[in-house]
């Protein structure tokens, strides 16, 4: 198996996977030179930045190998699986009206919901349905009837039509896969080409789909053959992988053993101060870690928070999807150029509400009116204009003095899936149990 590592964090993840045995390729010019990596071959994994640079996602031919590496030392991050293009066969449970979609029993006791829009005929409890996972949303598994089947080179798409994956360019290339679909009879289902299809024989190409429409076959068999919930079709796995405070700390030692890296390396660097970052470390050696620590603090709280000013919290979920709020600083507590609490005011066509977040707690405490939310986070990263959470969408929310808990049996059910390890399950509920105190 071989890995392409790309983003902020791919000297110390390229570090810890060679040190445990897997190869590398592709390496940028500057790991390369430290890591004496010279291999080009085609990879088999790929590793890049999420979006919010939280963390990473790994995807391609088994990655669980390369997830099951790095949860061997990165013990407080959560490495959550989403199963992209799974098929199921499930079964009608009921229908949600305020949510305008269909609730669909799926395997394990796992629910999953499809919009109501992607749906023709009548609603019929008890009955089965044939349906694919598009990812999750909130916790829950989001669902579709317009279903993908994926190989190496070309996926296929019920009721779709030909087209072609941004990467492919050439016009002799495009032309070539072009004439290739239209030389076949895939009845009702359409072909994404995919980067890399334009260079393979014509035969492969072929003998691919001739696979996939195979196993297409083999997937209405068994949906034919099915009266409960079951899993067809595995699809593609993709790991998003979100680390804690404390496990990129161990990333920055893992790459200060390569090249010099100045404490809190990945989070400033995960936050956009990347001139900052690279600044400091041109300097290192004028100076101890906690020097140069305390000098880029100092630099940077002198930007902020400051109160009275516009502050972002930006909350990122395990799908890597994001969202954000916009508010006043209403009150900031420094100590030793560290800051520990911030207090920020947002107001919107909702109401007004108030959200506490403290450095050294895994959860953000929301207050609307006379009802208090605390939601179940990682720790928080702080920095002068902006928050940065991780959030697990599990809540305890106080109101008329009864706390209720929401979503607190997902913290099990990452366990049991191996999204997270024993020590952060226990720290996870040692957590929830402060936010429900009253």
């Amino acid at each position: 198996m071989k890995v392409k590592v790309r983003g902020i964090y791919s000297t110390a993840i390229t570090k810890l996977l060679i040190d445990e045995g897997v190869e590398i390729t592709q390496a940028a010019d500057a790991i390369k030179a430290a890591l004496k990596l010279s291999d080009e071959s085609a990879p088999d994994v790929m590793i890049e930045d999420m979006e919010m640079k939280e963390g990473i996602y790994v995807y391609g031919s088994s990655p669980g190998k390369v997830i099951d590496t790095l949860k061997k030392h990165l013990k407080d991050s959560v490495f959550f699986k989403e199963d992209i293009g799974k098929m199921y066969c499930g079964i009608i449970k009921n229908t949600d009206q305020k949510s305008k979609s269909i609730v669909i029993s799926l395997p394990d006791d796992e629910e999953g919901v499809l919009d109501l829009k992607n749906f023709w005929g009548y609603v019929k409890p008890g009955s089965k349905i044939l349906v694919q996972s598009k990812g999750t949303y909130d916790g829950k598994i989001m669902l579709s009837t317009q279903l993908r089947i994926f190989g190496e080179d070309v996926v296929i798409i019920k009721n779709g039509f030909t087209k072609m994956s941004k990467g492919i360019r050439s016009h002799e290339g495009r032309d070539k896969l072009y004439e290739i679909a239209k030389g076949l009879d895939l009845k009702d289902w359409g072909i994404l080409w995919v980067q890399g299809a334009e260079n393979k024989e014509e035969s492969v190409l072929k003998q691919e789909l001739s696979d996939l429409m195979q196993k297409e076959k083999e997937i209405t068999e068994k949906f034919n053959g099915c009266n409960e919930p079951a899993t067809l079709y595995e699809g593609v796995d993709k790991y998003f992988t979100l680390f804690d405070k404390d496990d990129k700390a161990k990333l920055d030692k893992i790459r200060k053993s390569v090249m010099p890296t100045i404490p809190n390396h990945h989070i400033l660097k995960s936050a956009g101060y990347t001139i900052l970052t690279d600044f400091a470390e041109n300097i290192m050696g004028k100076g101890s870690d906690s020097e140069m620590t305390k000098k880029v603090n100092e630099t940077l709280l002198r930007y902020g928070p400051t109160k009275g000013k516009l502050y972002r919290i930006m909350f990122t979920r395990l799908n890597g999807t994001s969202y954000k709020v916009d508010g006043m600083l209403d009150d900031v507590n420094i100590k030793d150029e560290n800051v520990k609490e911030l207090k920020i005011s947002s107001r919107n066509d909702w109401g007004e509400k108030s959200y506490t977040i403290d450095a050294d707690k895994s959860y953000v405490t929301i207050k609307r009116g006379d009802s208090e939310e605390r939601v179940l986070t990682l720790k928080p990263e702080i920095f002068p204009k902006f928050t940065k959470i991780v959030t697990f969408d599990v809540t305890a929310k106080h109101e008329n003095g009864n706390v209720t808990v929401l979503n607190e049996e997902r913290i099990e059910k990452l366990f049991k899936k191996g999204e997270i390890s024993s020590e952060l399950k226990t720290n996870l509920k040692k957590s929830l149990g402060e936010a429900s105190k009253i």
